[in-house]
């Protein structure tokens, strides 16, 4: 009996140790192993940009105070140029910051070249640029330069050839205030003038009968700060070109005004102009 126990003991203490060594085993096999990864070093890192190490280490001590929490991605050319402490220094920067920037541009521009020569071979019948897909962004250009067209004109900072529309109706009492305060506007400023464009006048002597009723002065019309002209459809297009007159309801006012500038055209508004 005494023997029988003991070999039971035995048993059940070689199935511990055989499962402590399989957990072992199990444990060891799920250690993994990190690859150690080198750092370039400063010098390495400084030769990138052209810079000693000695600057580079200058550029990462200016980088752990407040200009590496304002700008955390500014490279070191252009930290140490706005931290040089010499003239010589920041000549010196600027240099290495211009070649790298003319570098950068040469590639990008070569690039730009080969990939549309490749595009076209690969696919000669599509455009690069879908036209369709930059409508939006196009319309929304030509309305902040019309937005702020209105906003030069309001603080009366017309410019050198500036060329007020005015498309007038046959019969507009409101006009013969209106002329007179919109030619204040642009007087002093050289080739500026008003443009009035009389719709729906048959011919010339409609226009001049117009300008008679609406105290229109000969000395104005002479001097070319103010032209008389028949609108003759010149209205419908311009509404139909300009953006601001698609996304708004600027083109149904009584009378409409455009401002030309640099043959473009913004339509405005008579509280644009403060009037």
């Amino acid at each position: 009996m005494r023997f029988f126990t003991v070999i039971i003991f035995l048993a059940v203490s070689d199935g511990a140790i055989a499962n402590n060594s399989s957990s072992t085993e199990s444990a060891q096999t799920k250690v993994s192993q990190t690859p150690i990864v080198q750092t370039p070093d400063a010098e390495t890192l400084a030769g990138y940009w052209s810079l000693d190490a000695k600057e580079y280490q200058r550029y990462q001590a200016l980088m752990r105070g407040p200009l590496g929490h304002w700008s955390p991605t500014i490279d070191p050319l252009l930290a140490l140029g706005m931290f040089a402490t010499s003239p010589t220094q920041q000549k010196r920067y600027a240099e290495l910051y211009a070649r790298q920037e003319f570098e950068l541009t040469e590639r990008t521009l070569r690039f730009q070249q080969a990939y549309r020569a490749a595009f076209q071979r690969l696919y000669p019948n599509v455009d690069t640029v879908d036209q369709r897909l930059l409508a939006p962004y196009q319309l929304h250009q030509q309305q902040k330069e019309s937005a702020k067209a209105a906003r030069w004109l309001a603080k009366k900072q017309f410019q050198d050839g500036d060329r007020v529309m005015v498309f007038v109706p046959a019969k507009c009492d409101h006009c013969t205030s209106l002329i007179p305060r919109l030619m204040s506007l642009v007087s002093g400023t050289r080739n500026a003038g008003i443009d009035v464009y009389v719709r729906n006048a048959s011919d010339d002597k409609a226009v001049r009968a117009w300008a008679q009723a609406h105290h229109i002065r000969t000395a104005q019309v002479n001097g070319n700060t103010l032209t008389l002209n028949r609108n003759e459809g010149l209205l419908q297009r311009l509404q139909h070109r300009t953006a601001e007159s698609r996304s708004t309801k600027h083109h149904s006012a009584v009378v409409p005004i455009f401002l030309k500038r640099n043959d473009q055209f913004f339509q405005l508004r008579e509280e644009d102009l403060g009037l």
